[in-house]
C-alpha cells in the first residue's frame, strides 16, 4: 500500500479487496450499492468507501455516510472536510482535511498493468506535452503519459467540487520533476472563485508495486 504524500493535517487511507474492512458500509451506503449494475461496481465503492470512513476516522466522522451526487458522480463528503477517494483493480484510497485547513484535495490510482494506447495522447496531452514524450524512449513516453493522464485527474478532483468548473485534459500542462517525484501544472482555463488563468501549483506521484498514485491539495 502507498504511504500518505500528504502533511499530517490530512489523513490518508490506501487499502484493497484482501484486506477486511474495520468499518461496514453504513445502511444509506448499502441502499446505494443496491443500486449499481454490476459486482465490480459494487466492490469498488465498497472498499473506496471502506477507506473513505478510514480517513474521516482521525476526524471522529466515520459514522457519516459518503453518498454520490447523481449529477457529478463526485463523493458527498461532510461539510466540515475536503476529501477524495480513488480505486484501480484491486486497490483503493482515500484522503481527507478539514476545510479550515485544505481548499481542495485531489487523488487518483491508476494501474501500470492496464495497456495503454499512445494515440490517447492526441487527447490528454497539450502540444509541449505531446512534443516531450515524443522525444523519450517508447516505455518512458508511456510511463510518462500515464502520469500526465492521472495528474490530471487528481486535478480535476482537487479542484471540481469548491469551482463546479469542468476541466478537460487540455486545460491543464503538467511538467513531471523526476528527481522530486512531483508534477507541476498550468492552468489555461479559471476556476470560477478558486484559480485565475495561468494558475500554477504543483503536485507529487508515487510509484509502487506497478500502481501510480498522483496527489494534489490546495
Amino acid at each position: 500500500m502507498f504511504p500518505s504524500p500528504f502533511p499530517e493535517y490530512i489523513n490518508f487511507f490506501c487499502s484493497d479487496l484482501a484486506t477486511p474492512p474495520v468499518f461496514p458500509l453504513l445502511p444509506e451506503e448499502k441502499k446505494f450499492l443496491s443500486t449499481l449494475g454490476s459486482t465490480k461496481r459494487q466492490a469498488e465503492f465498497s472498499l473506496g468507501r471502506n477507506c473513505a470512513h478510514q480517513a474521516l476516522a482521525k476526524f471522529k466522522l466515520e459514522s457519516e455516510p459518503i453518498l454520490r451526487n447523481a449529477e457529478t458522480r463526485e463523493p458527498c463528503w461532510p461539510k466540515s472536510v475536503r476529501g477524495s477517494i480513488t480505486h484501480s483493480g484491486e486497490i483503493a484510497a482515500a484522503a481527507v482535511g478539514w476545510t479550515k485547513d485544505i481548499s481542495g484535495i485531489g487523488i487518483d490510482l491508476e494501474s501500470f498493468s492496464r495497456e495503454i494506447d499512445f494515440n490517447i495522447s492526441r487527447h490528454v496531452c497539450v502540444e509541449t506535452e505531446l512534443i516531450r514524450l515524443k522525444s523519450l524512449p517508447a516505455e518512458q513516453a508511456k510511463r510518462d503519459l500515464r502520469i500526465i493522464f492521472s495528474a490530471k485527474e487528481s486535478i480535476f478532483k482537487c479542484l471540481f467540487p469548491i469551482s463546479q468548473t469542468y476541466l478537460y485534459f487540455k486545460d491543464a500542462k503538467i511538467t513531471i520533476n523526476e528527481d522530486n517525484a512531483e508534477f507541476s501544472f498550468v492552468l489555461s482555463k479559471a476556476c470560477s472563485g478558486i484559480t485565475k488563468v495561468g494558475f500554477q501549483h504543483s503536485g507529487k506521484f508515487s510509484i509502487k508495486d506497478n500502481m501510480l498514485l498522483t496527489s494534489i491539495f490546495i
